[in-house]
């Protein structure tokens, strides 16, 4: 039985730590700027989302400073509030088939994203014009969905009465404030930013 053994001093231990290092570092560099480019040159409304709910216990901000963030709109309990008719009722579930479309969408075309992401960076040599076309497509693909829904909610809203419209404004009140306080800083759930 045949083995090779290689024996490595201190110094090409050093010399291939180096090599391996210098590569990471060219290759986060240039996944940086990729970042930063694809930030710089996507429009925020058109990936703009929901603020998530905060892991339990977790209420820091990016300073590290505590903030309450509004609870969640429970949905079921807002519905059994309006009292709907039945045409509001029809209104209603038009506008969560929309909601729950949409964000199906939303998810369909972040995966074909990531998977055509995953090609694109798996080449020798990347092309970062194809990159960018592929960031655009997925921009263009998701910028219609908040719009659809937001019709159909604006439907029904337009179709409730004044007692209604004021328990919905009181539900939805706090994640408006929030959000409006918050404008500047949006929240990615996976970058942490």
């Amino acid at each position: 039985m045949n083995t090779l053994i290689t024996i490595r001093t201190p110094h090409t231990i050093n010399t291939i730590n180096t090599i391996r290092n210098l590569r990471r570092s060219a290759v986060m560099s240039l996944v940086s700027a990729v970042a930063a480019a694809s930030l710089v040159l996507a429009s925020a409304p058109a990936n703009a989302q929901a603020l998530p709910a905060n892991p339990i216990g977790d209420t820091s901000n990016a300073n590290g400073a505590s903030e309450a963030r509004p609870q969640a709109i429970d949905i079921r309990q807002l519905h059994d509030t309006l009292n709907l008719t039945a045409t509001q009722e029809v209104q209603w579930q038009a506008a969560l088939d929309a909601m729950r479309n949409s964000h199906a969408a939303a998810k369909m075309n972040a995966d074909q994203m990531q998977v055509s992401m995953q090609r694109l960076i798996d080449q020798p040599v990347l092309d970062l014009n194809a990159i960018h076309a592929a960031h655009m497509k997925a921009a263009q693909a998701d910028a219609l969905l908040p719009e659809q829904s937001s019709k159909t909610w604006l439907v029904f809203y337009s179709g409730l009465n004044n007692d209604q419209k004021k328990v919905f404004s009181d539900a939805l009140r706090p994640q408006l404030a929030f959000v409006a306080h918050h404008a500047a800083r949006p929240f990615d759930p996976r970058t942490g930013l």
